[in-house]
């Protein structure tokens, strides 16, 4: 009788985790967390929190990732993430870039930007949205496609500034409007310098 009980309960038991696993390795190896068909190698349903040896906490919920720590980074100065995609991107402080002279080659001038600048078409236009199926997310793409943006066509600047065109392995092209910045110092500069000629020509004929 008292064998009987003890087979009586481990049967419960074995039912029991078997009905409230949360945890399921899948014959093809992929293990679900709270999920009992998982479809990737780590297949979690539910919120996910990952926290490193010095207390760091990186959390995603709600279709969100951040960090609930004082201080984290997404990759290093040693080791850096090779490309990015986003729709936006909002900066608490203004954003760095690496323009120490020890990281670069076949350094030049830049030549003749004033008339090339005047070849430049800018125009206002408006983004097609990228509909993934879910309903949350397309419906902010719906709005987003609303705003009016100001910039350039990318094969307008491949005729004129061919070095600020990006392609991605789409084929789509993209341009690098942070690197318009050096152009527009340096059509100033040449305007500048004209202008300066001009005063000197000037005051040398109403000096005769």
């Amino acid at each position: 009788m008292k064998k009987f009980f003890i087979i009586f309960v481990l049967g419960i038991l074995t039912c029991s985790f078997g009905a409230f696993a949360q945890i399921k390795v899948a014959s093809t190896g992929y293990v679900g967390i709270n999920n009992t068909s998982p479809a990737y190698r780590l297949d979690v349903s539910g919120n996910l929190r990952i926290v490193d040896d010095s207390g760091d906490n990186l959390l995603f919920q709600y279709g969100q990732l951040y960090s609930t720590s004082g201080y984290s980074m997404l990759g290093t100065s040693s080791s850096y993430w090779s490309e990015l995609y986003a729709y936006d991107a909002y900066f608490y402080y203004s954003t760095t870039y690496y323009s120490d002279k020890k990281l670069k080659s076949d350094i030049r001038d830049i030549e003749n930007t004033g008339s090339k600048l005047m070849l430049l078409k800018p125009v206002k236009y408006k983004m097609l949205p990228q509909y993934k199926g879910d309903a949350k997310s397309d419906s902010i793409m719906t709005e987003k496609a609303k705003v009016d943006q100001m910039g350039f066509i990318a094969q307008d600047m491949q005729q004129i500034f061919p070095e600020l065109v990006t392609q991605d392995k789409a084929g789509t092209l993209g341009i690098k409007y942070i690197e318009l910045i050096p152009i527009l110092v340096k059509a100033y500069q040449e305007q500048q310098a004209e202008l300066e000629s001009l005063k000197a020509r000037v005051a040398k004929l109403e000096g005769k």
